[in-house]
């Protein structure tokens, strides 16, 4: 944990390519075996950061699709933001991978789709990808500059943003 840690001090100054081994052993207070002893490099190390993180994220998303209550995903997604923001701060930024967050927002896409092809028989799969991109993106760019300001507002705000948007967004879809 204070490998990962220390990365992730590290990535609130610099890029992961400015980063060094060096660099994380230092701040980690251990020596270069004990760092590849876990981890082949800086990129392996805040790969397995990222998919930690994903991985938390897929099981709240998947717990609150199945239990029926996909109209609470964006607060559920906001409110675990919110509950680690120290490493959503850092992985989110400039500094972080860039495509994290799209990849998160994406876990809902097919059952989305499919919720969207019962509720709209009429209306292409196609158009539904194009819809979902479209609200998927803007979701991404509100809760990125909530988090880079410093998550002032609560989740349920932030949430109901989105969902009113995107609300707004499909009534004229259809």
């Amino acid at each position: 944990m204070v490998i990962k840690n220390s990365l992730l001090e590290l990535l609130k100054e610099h890029p992961i390519s400015k980063v060094t081994v060096t660099d994380i052993c230092k701040k980690a207070n251990i020596n270069r075996n004990t760092f590849y002893s876990h981890y082949a490099n800086q990129f392996e190390l805040l790969s397995n950061i990222e998919d930690e993180l994903y991985e938390e994220i897929r099981q709240v998303v998947g717990y609150t699709m199945n239990h029926e209550a996909s109209g609470k995903l964006s607060y559920e997604i906001c409110k675990y933001i919110k509950a680690n923001s120290s490493i959503c701060e850092v992985l989110f930024s400039e500094n972080g991978n860039q495509e994290l967050l799209e990849r998160i927002l994406y876990i809902s896409h097919d059952f989305n789709i499919e919720k969207w092809k019962k509720e709209e028989k009429h209306i292409d799969q196609k158009l539904f990808d194009n819809w979902y991109t479209f609200t998927a993106y803007g979701s991404i760019a509100v809760i990125k500059k909530w988090v880079k300001s410093g998550m002032k507002e609560s989740p349920s705000k932030i949430a109901a943003f989105i969902d009113k948007a995107t609300e707004a967004v499909s009534k004229d879809f259809y």
